[in-house]
């Protein structure tokens, strides 16, 4: 019982206690706002009031008003709001009326720095497509002196020799020939037509800021030729702030380049940027001791200068560029005259361009948008090679005019057109003539669904009315769905058409005395491709490192076939609606264990088949298998780089060469290889220098010319080419640079 009165009494206690504690509360009441310019008084919401020596905090409402307790006083009060000063009242006792709080605007910051790190390589988790970039410091990984030499570290991009006497390099991406990849630099037609076989070479690395790839079919906007992906390059821009920029080559085999270019603010809207580059090979090599030269000698001067003008309501950039090439090859010892003996070759070509781009922005519509394209091309090119002559002029007018704007609200938006384009031709092979003009004009519509950016939709369609094949269509399609904030699975599917140059197409393939047989109906291209890709982001030591794989099939409807196994001495070129078709797989993981290292592996399976003689074999020269290893490491200081890369090549089917002569017949398989490149780097306030080598294992391949001996016979074949041909190169070089002062 005793008990049971005890804990009635404190029951009894500690509600008096409570009671009293009550009764003692103080409430301080208040509102919470500021005064506009225009002097009208406006309530602050969601203001933060404490006391200062007490865990009491309350937030005011909608109308600014609060209520707060306070248990002890004196006490500090102290209110606070995101972009205004704090304010502090002391209060001693308590107030019967309501506080009136006027809250001062903040100090406004001028402006903000952001410092980003180039990360070289990325892939972007936000674009519905899958965007690989390769950044400027992956393009330093290498020497990287023109656009066919970027691709080194990376694994989406293949790059082959043609054959053993232009010196004319190709890629490859899902398996299929580069002829098949869309180039553009800043989405302006760069390599197509005529200068398909050396246009790689007339961009020279240091120009480039960066490099976008796209696997697939790209975006209607672009054009109907997307097949196997699209490359856009970004070059650098006055923003770059590189006041002046030299950089120097050299290499074993007498190769030597200097490229300059620099930039000048002139005012808060107009700025301006200068390229310019020479080149030459002044040393004959005959590495493979076959008598020819393994790489052409003779000069590369290109020149580009471009302005930027941006305006309150409109941007605009315009300029021009200019390439000229004069190169020779063939037997050591020739020069291609007329009065020669022995097996020639000579290459010249004259590039002019000027090209122009505008963008308009809207004073009523906040998203709306107005861009304008236009590109004019002068292309000529002269080879002789042996007793073969192509001449070939190419002149072409491009033009892209692009609305875009939203649908109600930012989740809906579209972009729609129309483009143009004169294309004409004047093509001469030995003795014949080939003339050809394109007019297509074209029209499009792409509409985008995106869902905060998780899930993003892009439809598009265009039709283009071709002047000798009549309406071509190509829809598109591409999903992305971040199932993680660090992840992102992409699907895609679309129609890609091309109209294919026969004789421009494959100028590499003229180093032969195989007789060219062409159907004279040549019809476009035409391809349906679709895949499928996963990409994972994860932190390693707070260290972005990404796994990505994806997989690739493209069907062709129709297709040009290069076929050079009807016989080792002809080539026939013909349109083809048999079975031909490409699957390709990738799967590329990058870890960064920490800071400055990075370890990059990846491998490649593809299995790209068309018919070749009425059977269904696999496309020569393709590798069924391929795998990636690379290490870059950059020290903490940032002086010292170093990186080191690893190419494996597998097996390739080879052309049949078995109804040749005996010692002029080759394999029908090539060997699997391992390609090795490295490069030093070290960076001074300045100015760095570095020290490269490639093919450091000396990978050669014998008797890479057929009938060498007998250039001018029927079984003369430079252009089975599966491997390098000039063993390894010792390079080095120096980047100087002055900034632009910070105004």
């Amino acid at each position: 019982m005793k008990y049971i009165l005890l804990m009635l009494w404190v029951l009894l206690t500690f509600q008096l206690s409570a009671q009293q504690a009550h009764e003692d509360e103080i409430i301080i009441r208040g509102k919470v706002f500021t005064v506009s310019d225009e002097g009208v008084e406006e309530p602050v919401p969601s203001a933060k009031i404490y006391w200062k020596n007490n865990r009491q905090k309350v937030t005011s409402k909608v109308d600014g008003t609060f209520s707060i307790a306070a248990t002890r006083l004196p006490d500090t009060l102290i209110i606070s709001s995101v972009g205004f000063e704090d304010q502090s009242y002391a209060i001693a006792s308590p107030q019967e009326e309501s506080l009136n709080i006027n809250l001062k605007e903040g100090e406004m910051l001028k402006g903000v720095e952001v410092f980003a790190e180039d990360l070289g390589h990325s892939i972007d988790l936000m674009n519905p497509m899958n965007l690989e970039t390769i950044g400027e410091g992956e393009l330093r990984r290498a020497a990287c002196c023109n656009l066919s030499e970027s691709f080194e570290t990376n694994a989406s991009v293949d790059v082959n020799i043609t054959d053993a006497v232009t010196g004319a390099k190709k890629i490859q991406m899902l398996g299929l020939d580069g002829i098949y990849t869309q180039l553009q630099y800043e989405n302006i037609p760069l390599v197509r037509g005529l200068s398909t076989s050396y246009g790689l070479a007339f961009t020279p690395g240091t120009w480039i800021q960066s490099i976008q790839i796209t696997k697939g079919t790209g975006s209607v906007v672009n054009g109907y030729e997307s097949m196997a992906g699209l490359i856009n390059l970004e070059l650098k821009k006055p923003s770059s702030k590189e006041l002046l920029y030299v950089n120097a080559y050299g290499n074993r085999f007498g190769r030597a380049e200097l490229n300059i270019h620099g930039a000048q603010q002139i005012n808060d809207r107009w700025s301006t940027m200068t390229f310019l580059h020479a080149g030459n090979v002044f040393v004959d090599n005959d590495v493979n001791n076959d008598g020819f030269r393994d790489i052409p000698v003779g000069l590369n001067l290109m020149g580009m200068h471009r302005w930027i003008f941006e305006g309150e309501n409109m941007e605009s950039r315009f300029g021009f560029k200019g390439t000229w090439a004069d190169k020779y090859s063939g037997q050591l010892g020739t020069n291609y005259s007329p009065d020669e003996s022995g097996f020639g070759a000579r290459f010249q070509t004259q590039h002019l361009e000027a090209f122009a781009k505008a963008g308009f922005f809207s004073k009523n519509r906040k998203f709306a948008s107005l861009g304008l394209v236009n590109q004019w091309k002068y292309h000529n090119m002269t080879n002789g090679i042996g007793s073969t002559t192509y001449n070939g002029t190419q002149r072409k007018w491009y033009s892209n005019a692009i609305y875009s704007d939203i649908i109600g609200n930012t989740n809906h938006t579209y972009k729609t057109g129309l483009s143009f384009i004169y294309d004409d031709y004047v093509e001469a092979y030995n003795d014949s003539t080939f003339l050809k003009t394109e007019i297509v004009p074209g029209a499009f519509f792409e509409y985008t669904y995106n869902s905060l950016d998780k899930f993003i939709l892009v439809a598009g369609i265009r039709g283009d009315l071709h002047n000798m094949f009549g309406p071509l269509w190509a829809p598109r399609l591409h999903v992305k769905w971040n199932a993680t904030p660090k992840s992102a699975i992409r699907i895609s599917t679309g129609k890609g058409i091309r109209v294919p140059n026969p004789f421009a197409d494959y100028v590499g393939n003229m180093a032969s005395s195989r007789l060219w047989v062409v159907s004279p109906n040549i019809t476009p291209e035409e391809c349906i491709s679709s895949g499928i890709t996963f990409t994972q982001k994860f932190l390693t030591n707070e260290n972005v490192s990404t796994f990505s794989i994806d997989y690739f099939y493209t069907y062709f409807l129709n297709q040009m076939i290069m076929d050079m196994d009807v016989s080792p001495n002809e080539l026939h070129i013909y349109n083809s609606n048999a079975e031909s078709y490409s699957h390709s797989f990738q799967a590329e993981l990058t870890i960064k264990p920490f800071k400055g290292l990075e370890f990059r592996n990846a491998f490649k399976y593809y299995d790209v088949r068309a018919e070749f003689n009425g059977m269904l074999q696999n496309r020569p020269f393709v590798p069924r298998f391929r795998f990636l290893t690379s290490l870059g490491y950059e020290t903490r200081n940032k002086k010292w780089m170093f990186d080191i890369t690893g190419n494996w090549v597998g097996k390739k089917r080879l052309p049949s060469t078995a109804s040749n002569p005996l010692e002029y017949q080759r394999e029908l398989e090539s060997e699997d290889y391992w390609i090795l490149h490295s490069q030093l780097t070290y960076n001074f306030k300045r100015f760095s220098i570095y020290l490269g080598g490639e093919n450091l294992l000396n990978v050669m391949q014998s008797d890479a010319i057929i009938a060498a001996d007998d250039p001018f016979g029927s079984f003369f074949d430079a252009t089975q080419i599966w491997a390098p041909i000039n063993g390894f190169n010792i390079y080095g070089g120096i980047h100087f640079t002055i900034k632009q002062k910070e105004k």
